[in-house]
């Protein structure tokens, strides 16, 4: 392979063509999550009777009902093919944001919302880009830093040890370095394909050039 991954015709084409798709699939279950996360806080809210915090109620509907109005607004434009470069990290940024509101309200560091941020990781890959990858990654680290500061100097009953940060630290960063490997195998795996298919296509020009 003579061609760099990044400037290899096989993998701009491949890139363009799931892009979008991958955008596509992210944002179907971003919807689904809302619905079923949102879901369970009704059930425990209005069924079980489960205690919250006041105006707890309102917080978590306002979040997931913002949060699901991005997501239409995202499917409406996707669905008009509408997918430039900087519209990733836009979505990426809107899902921190999110997922940061609800664990700022929902125990901190001790919520187990937090484990959300993993989620915000396992879709970057789909955008097939290590950048995306990358950002996800720091933004999950951002949001989970922001909520220990929170609970540090608003909600020290919130608070965990140092020890379950670094663990939680450690355990996004592996994350995100997986989830970066994804990309990258499939980049090898778009140029490995062009190559074997190359020489085929080739000797299938020769001989119908050879042919009379």
């Amino acid at each position: 392979m003579t061609l760099s991954p990044q400037s290899s015709l096989p993998w701009i084409g491949a890139t363009r063509a799931e892009a979008w798709a991958g955008e596509l699939r992210a944002n179907l279950f971003r919807l689904i999550a809302i619905g079923a996360f949102y879901g369970h806080h009704l059930v425990d809210y209005y069924w079980l009777r489960v205690e919250s915090p006041r105006n707890y109620h309102l917080v978590v509907s306002a979040i997931a009902g913002a949060w699901a109005i991005g997501a239409w607004i995202l499917h409406l434009c996707l669905a008009r093919h509408w997918n430039p470069p900087p519209l990733k990290y836009c979505v990426l940024g809107w899902d921190a944001l999110m997922m940061t509101s609800l664990m700022t309200f929902s125990g901190g560091p001790r919520s187990p919302f937090v484990l959300l941020l993993f989620f915000l990781i396992a879709t970057a890959p789909l955008r097939l880009q290590l950048r995306a990858v990358w950002v996800a990654t720091l933004l999950a680290l951002l949001a989970y830093g922001f909520v220990s500061g929170h609970a540090r100097w608003k909600r020290p009953e919130w608070q965990v040890t140092k020890r379950e940060h670094v663990i939680v630290g450690m355990s996004l960063i592996g994350a995100g370095v997986l989830a970066g490997q994804a990309v990258r195998q499939a980049r090898r795996f778009a140029l490995d394909y062009a190559d074997r298919i190359r020489p085929e296509e080739e000797a299938a020009d020769e001989e119908r050039t050879a042919t009379p």
